[in-house]
């Protein structure tokens, strides 16, 4: 990222950034947690980036769990997706990312949804696939969505998430934080 392009953000009161990451497989992980750390350094001091991780298979520890797990990935303002292998169709994932759109959400703004997919083993037998699926879930859940193919060479620099952060945090800093009383919605009677 440009570092001319963020001494405006950076000019803020601290702030909260809320990232949540949601990893397939042991290399995804390293890859999610890689994205989480950028894009904590992208935003800078003054955003206090809090961060939670979960594997794909914890959403099948029980009701509870998932939908904790299911709350926090609504209410982030950066949800990250790590999947190595993408040979293989993942409904189960794209199921569960719609029932992160049905949940109600607390950031006041539109998010972001990274996309971490496959790695320099695996064929993208499924690739297309599954970009169109995360973009039809990026617009239910009110998120931007990029994404970049994780080849041994991705993780030497975050250029790819720079643009895409500086507009997420110009979208949080601008957000009034307002307080909707009963009756004062748009619409109400």
């Amino acid at each position: 990222m440009n570092p001319e392009t963020m001494p405006a953000l950076e000019s803020m009161t601290e702030g909260g950034l809320r990232l949540f990451s949601l990893y397939l497989d042991f290399n995804a992980s390293v890859r999610a947690r890689w994205g989480t750390s950028q894009i904590a350094r992208l935003a800078g001091e003054h955003w206090t980036a809090t961060t939670e991780m979960w594997n794909l298979d914890s959403l099948a520890a029980g009701e509870p769990i998932r939908k904790l797990i299911t709350q926090e990935a609504a209410d982030a303002d950066v949800l990250i997706v790590a999947m190595s292998s993408i040979d293989r169709r993942e409904l189960e994932l794209v199921q569960w990312l719609d029932s992160v759109a049905a949940f109600k959400k607390s950031r006041p703004v539109s998010g972001l949804f990274v996309g971490l997919l496959g790695d320099e083993n695996s064929r993208p037998g499924e690739l297309d696939w599954t970009i169109k699926q995360f973009l039809g879930c990026a617009r239910r859940l009110d998120r931007d969505f990029i994404w970049r193919w994780m080849d041994h060479e991705a993780m030497d620099s975050n250029d790819w998430l720079g643009e895409s952060v500086a507009t997420l945090l110009t979208r949080k800093q601008s957000a009034p934080e307002a307080i909707f009383w009963p009756g004062t919605a748009l619409g109400a009677a």
